[in-house]
């Protein structure tokens, strides 16, 4: 039991340092989610499955809810997919760590391929969005406004000027959202991203500044 704490421990700390430095301790609900991402990433990095694949899995899961978002489809299976890439998000970086404590180490591009995964899955969340329901110039705001964001937190993390700030544009949030949207209201869900992905850009553009 305590080694399953310990090895829980560095995980979290593993992942603290790849997020600013923000303490999983302040959070009940990211507690959780490392511990679940833990339990599932377990037996995959113990199979041997890269971090590389869940990464492409994610992005193709996120392709397939853009095509799911249809009339003819049910709702749900859409937002089922747009989570479906979230946990595999997830997993590709749980897996990554769980190598990293095994002293296998971890792909010199795999932080590269994951971030552009990510962009690339927030662009086809619009699109899931815009096929959805939502107006192309509400899903062309939200998708601009998200890689935006993300472009400038980038930008401020390389000049070593972001702090563990957590802002209401952040990807679960967003990915709640079109959730939701999608199975509710895909314009007001790709007007709501928008909105807070503007929000926390310049939430961190100002933190940065003080």
């Amino acid at each position: 039991m305590a080694a399953a704490h310990d090895s829980l421990a560095h995980s979290a700390s593993l992942w603290s340092q790849q997020h600013d430095g923000y303490d999983p301790d302040r959070s009940r609900l990211v507690q959780g989610w490392l511990r679940l991402m833990r339990a599932l990433s377990v037996p995959l990095a113990d199979a041997g499955v890269p971090p590389t694949a869940l990464t492409l899995a994610g992005v193709s899961a996120a392709g397939v809810a853009v095509l799911a978002a249809d009339a003819a489809a049910p709702a749900t299976l859409s937002a089922g997919l747009v989570l479906l890439t979230a946990v595999c998000d997830g997993l590709d970086g749980a897996v990554a760590l769980r190598r990293q404590e095994d002293g296998r180490g971890a792909s010199r591009h795999g932080a590269l391929i994951d971030h552009t995964a990510d962009r690339v899955t927030d662009v086809l969340f619009a699109a899931a969005l815009c096929r959805a329901g939502a107006s192309r110039r509400a899903a062309t705001m939200a998708a601009v406004a998200t890689v935006g964001y993300e472009g400038v937190r980038s930008l401020l993390r390389r000049r070593g000027r972001v702090g563990a700030v957590v802002t209401v544009g952040e990807r679960p949030i967003r990915v709640a959202v079109v959730c939701a949207g999608l199975m509710a209201a895909p314009g007001p869900g790709a007007a709501i991203v928008g909105g807070l992905t503007t929000a926390a850009a310049l939430h961190v553009a100002l933190d940065a500044r003080n």
